[in-house]
């Protein structure tokens, strides 16, 4: 026996050819129309909701990055406001040593602090000097001229201008990675919601947890397309 003979036997194949399979009812397309937008409807959600973790993920990463840069440029900030308070007492002794010279009339004292100002305090110094006549101390102080300027000042300024440009990161990577955990809520309202749809006798049920499946997934894909993603 072939085996074309013994599926004909068997009833696998009708000796009948015009005999047709008798259509599904209508309750039987409602319910595949119910289990393929099911289906649709988890693969989506599952698919998004991974990407959403994903992208939590790898801003909460940005931003702990930008923490470790700010408290890299904490200490940097620490050492060189040491630094920058040290040079300014010393330039503030010398020069206190330099008026006392002055009142005594120590020219030669005078002449060696001087020559032992820092570079950064002589411009100051002679622009204060020279404000008076010849031989006369000028009120006030080099210190409240604005060509008293160190450095390490400078580099402070920068360093809080970067500092300042971290916290908005680490502040941009916080919400950004709070949106995308708050998208993966919602991809986990449709993955329960096209769960239990189909668990349900009444079809009035199974069909409100459908939509409110498909109005979750609905804000789950406006998130993402929104908010901004890791450019790697």
């Amino acid at each position: 026996m072939d085996i074309f003979s013994f599926l004909k036997t068997s009833g696998i194949i009708r000796a009948d050819k015009k005999s047709k399979i008798p259509p599904e009812d209508k309750k039987q397309k409602v319910q595949r129309i119910i289990e393929i937008t099911v289906l649709l409807l988890l693969g989506t959600a599952s698919i998004t909701s991974a990407w959403c973790v994903f992208e939590a993920t790898a801003w909460g990463n940005v931003q702990m990055e930008s923490v470790g840069a700010i408290a890299l440029l904490q200490a940097e900030s620490i050492r060189l406001t040491d630094n920058d308070n040290s040079l300014r007492t010393i330039d503030v002794n010398l020069f206190l040593s330099w008026l006392q010279a002055a009142s005594d009339n120590a020219t030669q004292r005078k002449i060696f602090l001087q020559k032992h100002f820092r570079d950064e305090f002589k411009p100051a110094f002679n622009e204060w000097l020279n404000s008076a006549k010849p031989g006369e101390i000028p009120d006030g102080t080099p210190f409240s001229l604005n060509s008293y300027e160190l450095e390490t000042t400078k580099e402070l300024a920068q360093i809080k201008m970067n500092m300042s440009d971290k916290m908005d990161i680490t502040r941009q990577a916080n919400e950004n990675s709070d949106n995308y955990v708050l998208s993966t809520v919602f991809g986990a309202l449709v993955l329960f919601f096209a769960g239990i749809a189909g668990k349900w006798k009444w079809p009035i049920i199974t069909l409100i947890f459908i939509l409110l499946a498909i109005v979750f997934q609905i804000i789950v894909f406006q998130r993402i397309f929104t908010l901004p993603v890791i450019n790697w």
